[in-house]
């Protein structure tokens, strides 16, 4: 998978950030459980990996809010782009979606 990022788009990420590595790690070895079928309520937009991707931008990132972390992708187009998000969520989508995922496949309390 390659990636080009637009650096007059985006000046504070480049190629050798380790954010980016650790994101096209994470490309790499994420192994999608799976069909599950679809239970009640409205379909997810977005992937569990697009999911997992967020949760680790905002603990390498340290954002302790959901709040802070829409800022902060709202902020860096970038980083979105290579989380997979072609569009950014609402804040309150990014808060259900990361207190819902477990990324041993086990719901937490």
């Amino acid at each position: 998978m390659i990636y080009i990022i637009n650096i007059a788009e985006d000046t504070m990420v480049n190629n050798n950030n380790p954010l980016v590595e650790i994101l096209r790690l994470v490309d790499e070895v994420y192994e999608a459980e799976g069909y599950k079928p679809m239970g009640r309520g409205r379909p997810r937009t977005y992937q569990d990996l697009v999911i997992l991707k967020v949760f680790i931008v905002m603990v390498i990132k340290r954002i302790k809010t959901f709040k802070g972390l829409h800022r902060y992708l709202f902020q860096n187009p970038t980083i979105q782009r290579l989380c997979g998000l072609p569009s950014l969520p609402s804040r309150r989508t990014l808060g259900r979606r990361l207190k819902s995922f477990s990324p041993l496949g086990q719901e937490t309390d």
